[in-house]
């Protein structure tokens, strides 16, 4: 019954090769949407030659990005979107080939654009639901961040925080952008669960992760609780939920300058729309 539900119904899930993002393709795909994922390389996954497409972008080049995604608006327009593609930020400040902080460009500005693109290729009248996964460090951004991180104001920990904040703002500026569509979007908080995403840190970290790691909620019941939130209904006011589903408050900031943020953020997206 639930199979034929959603049979037609196609998600987009970035980052979905490994951990949460892979749990999430098999959750969709189990339930009858057709899937298509996004990551650096590609994933075997028996059994998913029916209604599985994977596209190999790079989120550290926009240009590749918008590349890719406008490829997959003239195939398909997705009918849901899951912005769960992310990194850890590295011990040293490093840019982009865009001129970006990685962590920022990685973990937000490239799902900006993604979302941006799909958004203007679907129909009016079509509904579409994007969803960010988003990370309990959002809390610790205040205050309002920069515009952009720099080299001097660099650390890791507030580098991955801020980032993980646009994205829980992301939804609701999209929203309010976009009062024309029928575009329903909202943040989710996972909490902690087991992820690959340590794998890119040193030894010592890794061997930490390795110890905690049992006691860490299993990605799979996380995968479980965002696709609840993805097919039902009361999730759709830009706000950001945790996977009790319940509401969590996002920092108040000063507008003026989160007008900024956004206005230079739709100016950068602009420049990359037009390629």
């Amino acid at each position: 019954m639930e199979e034929t539900a959603h049979n037609g119904k196609s998600v987009l899930i970035t980052g979905g090769t490994s951990g949460l993002g892979l749990e999430l393709v098999k959750v969709f795909h189990d339930k009858g949407f057709d899937v298509i994922c996004t990551g650096r390389q590609p994933k075997n996954l028996p059994g998913f030659e029916d209604r599985f497409q994977f596209y190999s972008v790079d989120f550290s080049d926009l240009s590749n990005t918008a590349r890719i995604i406008n490829e997959i608006c003239r195939r398909i327009t997705p009918d849901f979107v899951i912005c769960n593609a992310g990194i850890l930020s590295t011990p040293e400040y490093t840019l982009t080939r865009d001129g970006f902080e990685n962590t920022f460009q990685v973990n937000f500005l490239a799902h900006l654009l993604i979302n941006e693109i799909i958004i203007r290729s679907t129909p009016d009248h079509n509904p579409l639901r994007i969803a960010a996964v988003t990370s309990p460090v959002y809390k610790m951004a205040n205050p309002f961040p920069d515009w952009k991180c720099d080299n001097q104001k660099y650390r890791p920990l507030k580098a991955y925080s801020e980032s993980k904040l646009f994205l829980a703002m992301m939804g609701s500026h999209l929203a309010a952008k976009y009062p024309e569509k029928k575009l329903e979007c909202f943040s989710i908080d996972p909490g902690t669960f087991r992820s690959s995403i340590y794998r890119t840190q040193g030894r010592f970290f890794r061997s930490l992760y390795g110890i905690a790691a049992p006691f860490m909620r299993n990605p799979l019941k996380v995968a479980d609780a965002i696709f609840e939130m993805m097919v039902n209904p009361g999730f759709s006011d830009g706000r950001i939920y945790n996977i009790r589903k319940k509401p969590e408050p996002l920092p108040e900031y000063n507008q003026a300058l989160i007008g900024f943020f956004w206005a230079r953020c739709n100016e950068l997206t602009e420049q990359y729309l037009k390629l």
